[in-house]
């Protein structure tokens, strides 16, 4: 059975390479194109490779599925090692350039620019300052479309190379590191916010099944962004703690201090790093205070107040003058601990859920709810099942702290898989008298909130 199979496949491969032969000395355009389409759907890359040159060079213009396919067949050659690797990744990218080139209003030209860029730099195609200027380029002109994160830990390990060649300075590199990790942060909010929005269905119970296919898609994605960032950051982490950006900033302090945009950006550096115990810190929030009042340098005059209710003031005058979405994730973060190490769980929920507003990917205020829940056990809920229970609702932050920030996964889920564990089991579900399973429990103490029985 599987020769006959074989067989007839061998014959209508001869049969379509003898028609394809037959419109090529015809230059008959529109059945050579669907001769080699048919072969690139079937996967019969092979057979298609022979045939995509011929077309390419017959019929350049004819559809922009010869390059689409094209760049399929290369990928798989390349995947395969099938044929010489450089020849086949400089066909690959003839085949995304002529994408670019003649079908430019049906393509992601952006996209299809990157992963030239890409393919150059893993195949050591053309030297590194063209494959960097393209990346820098691509990044620059269109950051909606600069998502993937294999395009960008490339593009971060030429500007590291440049840096250590000595063709950025230090201040460069900082510069693009910014730029990069305030992309990565960009796309993980928006994939966080979607995960987000989709626990909270599935916790209802309203989850569709394409809904959970999205929900893990954008879990996979996540981690992805998660790694990028700590390949990033182990990079520049030696290069930029306190003790070597201090010196660096105070070198320059004196001709820069009237400087708005050197003064914010040394803020917004130390702040990153908590380095704001420092007195250049001090000494450059007065400075960029006095030049221009503003919700950043009411944030610093927070950071150096010392009192809570002045730190408070400064850092809410902070959100009313305007400050980006980190800062105010930051913000109602620092709050939030503030109010938890007092005891008032309830307004240091209400913080932490701020700050993960304004910042999706943001996992840690998720974890500090789900500790502070766990700590309330005994004081929500009227009986010993009830109480138990409570643990469904740690739980459930833990897993969404875990869903939604990579840097800090396996420690919420094995945080969510504690709290399950001391949550009621099977048995103490069935034997209990006054709950069944998926019947809900509110709890009407500080966590304010509902839990489906299993």
């Amino acid at each position: 059975m599987i020769m006959k199979k074989t067989s007839l496949f061998l014959a209508a491969a001869a049969v379509l390479s003898f028609a394809f032969a037959k419109a090529q000395d015809a230059n008959d355009c529109t059945v050579m194109l669907q001769i080699f389409a048919e072969n690139a759907k079937a996967r019969s890359y092979d057979e298609a490779f022979k045939q995509l040159d011929p077309l390419v060079q017959k019929c350049p213009d004819a559809s922009a599925a010869i390059y689409q396919y094209g760049e399929r067949i290369y990928e798989d050659r390349l995947r395969k090692n099938v044929g010489e690797e450089t020849a086949n990744a400089k066909g690959l990218i003839a085949m995304l350039q002529g994408q670019i080139n003649r079908f430019p209003d049906i393509v992601n030209v952006s996209k299809k620019k990157t992963e030239i860029a890409r393919t150059m730099y893993k195949y050591n195609i053309g030297t590194e300052d063209e494959q960097y200027n393209m990346l820098r380029e691509s990044f620059v002109s269109d950051k909606e479309n600069f998502t993937d994160p294999n395009a960008m830990i490339t593009y971060f390990k030429l500007a590291e190379k440049r840096y250590n060649d000595q063709k950025v300075n230090l201040q460069d590199f900082f510069d693009i590191y910014d730029e990069l990790t305030a992309q990565i942060e960009k796309v993980q909010d928006e994939r966080g916010q979607v995960i987000t929005q989709l626990m909270d269905k599935e916790a209802a119970g309203t989850l569709t099944d394409q809904e959970k296919e999205q929900m893990e898609a954008q879990e996979i994605n996540i981690k992805n962004y998660g790694i990028v960032m700590g390949n990033v950051n182990a990079t520049l982490g030696a290069l930029a703690d306190c003790d070597k950006l201090i010196p660096l900033y105070e070198a320059e302090f004196e001709n820069k201090k009237d400087d708005q945009n050197w003064l914010s950006n040394v803020l917004r550096r130390l702040q990153a790093k908590e380095c704001t115990d420092a007195p250049l810190y001090i000494t450059s929030v007065k400075a960029l205070h006095d030049l221009n009042p503003s919700g950043k340098t009411a944030y610093g005059l927070g950071n150096i107040a010392e009192t809570q209710s002045e730190k408070f003031k400064y850092w809410d005058q902070a959100i009313e003058l305007g400050v980006d979405d980190d800062l105010v994730s930051r913000i109602h973060y620092k709050k939030g601990m503030a109010y938890k190490a007092q005891g008032q769980y309830g307004s240091a929920k209400r913080e932490f859920l701020a700050a993960n507003a304004a910042k999706p990917s943001f996992g840690t205020p998720f974890l500090q709810i789900a500790n502070m829940i766990g700590n309330s056990i005994n004081s929500c809920g009227s009986s010993i099942f009830e109480k138990k229970a409570v643990n469904w609702v740690a739980a459930r932050y833990a897993s969404k702290a875990a869903a939604v920030d990579p840097s800090i996964r396996s420690t919420a889920l094995a945080t969510a898989e504690s709290y399950n564990g001391r949550a009621p089991q099977k048995a103490e579900i069935f034997t209990n008298n006054d709950f069944n399973s998926g019947q809900t429990i509110t709890f009407n103490c500080w966590i304010g909130e509902s839990v489906r029985i299993p």
